[in-house]
């Protein structure tokens, strides 16, 4: 992928896309920062996720300081990649 094409898919990315891939690249356990760059997120934009995700038991935070999905935010992955409107996910 081309810069020009990451910038593209960047910027016409919606909320619950973000949502999808935080909580997808976060499954293994990542630092803040590996997550931030991964995903494509200033540190403003992932304050914000991940506020709303710890406090709606999406993710966690382990002893290593990683983020890591709860089985609650498996769960949501699951219904995302079963409706019929995200099967570009799956």
């Amino acid at each position: 992928m081309n810069d020009t094409s990451l910038l593209i898919r960047m910027v016409n990315r919606v909320r619950h896309d973000i949502a999808f891939e935080i909580l997808q690249k976060a499954t293994s356990g990542k630092k803040k920062t590996e997550l931030m760059r991964d995903v494509g997120l200033s540190y403003t934009q992932a304050q914000q996720y991940f506020t709303v995700f710890l406090e709606k038991g999406l993710l966690k935070i382990d002893e290593k300081h990683r983020y890591r999905t709860t089985k609650k935010g498996l769960e949501f992955l699951e219904k995302c990649i079963e409706c019929p409107l995200f099967k570009w996910h799956g």
